[in-house]
């Protein structure tokens, strides 16, 4: 499939999930909190700057910049999905934000001027991009010098049973999501150290930090987990809506069995790494 044709699918795909990310935001902003907080300190966003927030989903890390720039700054978030982009304007407006320019973009052919923005945040975006490359040269080209970029991506899969478990019920019953998921645009495909440290430096960048962090996204009871991951895990939604009834009740029985091994004091936290970047 062409590199055009595979942006159009991830368009799609993305724009079909955007109300359940919306609905869901919270719980996963929550679960993400750490990280999202990371990004910001990396990119230290000052008042009157502008930060660009790619692949934003509903927008929440770009939020924490945000607030941090001031009357005379300016976020600006961007998605692929026109659905995402429009769960921004609400969350924005519910924040009081109003230096937020919400705008539908793709990453990889960014429609902003040469050094006209000062960092660059995205979590858990990068990774979903059929040409990676090509997205890095683009942040490159739009960051004024000295600007920061900070993102994060999935780490390794065993690192991640916050995924792992509802593609292991669908595997088992043999409905695993098509394509490779270490091929780029695979949930994987920049889980790698090194990947990362050579895209960046073959896009221009400088004093290139990755480190790895980890965590646990919380749920009260294993129906939890299979409500979240059934409505907003990529490709799975619409794995599960063209099953039968009787096998999705299957599945759903031996995943929230899975989750039962994570079942703690107040909940089940179920482990969550991903790989954080951080460049100049």
């Amino acid at each position: 499939m062409a590199e055009s044709e595979l942006t159009d699918e991830v368009r799609t795909t993305w724009d079909g999930l955007a109300p359940a990310w919306e609905r869901h935001r919270t719980q996963v902003f929550e679960g993400f909190r750490p990280v999202s907080e990371w990004l910001v300190e990396h990119v230290s966003p000052q008042p009157g700057q502008t930060v660009l927030e790619v692949a934003a989903g509903p927008g929440d890390t770009g939020f924490l910049a945000a607030a941090r720039l001031g009357d005379n700054g300016r976020l600006i978030s961007t998605d692929i999905a026109p659905g995402m982009v429009e769960a921004v304007r609400r969350g924005a407006a519910e924040h009081g934000l109003v230096h937020v320019d919400c705008r539908v973009m793709d990453a990889q052919r960014l429609d902003l001027d040469d050094a006209s923005v000062d960092g660059v945040l995205c979590r858990l975006g990068f990774m979903l991009m059929p040409d990676p490359a090509a997205a890095f040269r683009e942040v490159r080209r739009v960051l004024r010098e000295g600007g920061r970029l900070a993102y994060a991506v999935i780490g390794s899969p065993p690192a991640n049973p916050w995924m792992g478990l509802m593609m292991m019920g669908l595997v088992e019953r043999g409905h695993a999501p098509a394509g490779d998921p270490f091929a780029p645009g695979g949930p994987f495909s920049l889980s790698d150290h090194d990947r990362n440290r050579a895209l960046l430096t073959e896009a221009g960048f400088d004093d290139v930090e990755v480190t790895d962090l980890t965590g646990a996204m919380q749920f009260e009871s294993p129906a939890g987990y299979w409500d979240l991951q059934s409505q907003v895990g990529g490709p799975i939604p619409a794995i599960i809506e063209g099953l039968p009834v009787d096998e999705v009740a299957e599945i759903r029985a031996t995943v929230e069995a899975m989750v039962e091994q994570y079942a703690t004091s107040d909940g089940y936290a179920v482990p969550s790494s991903v790989v954080a970047v951080a460049a100049h």
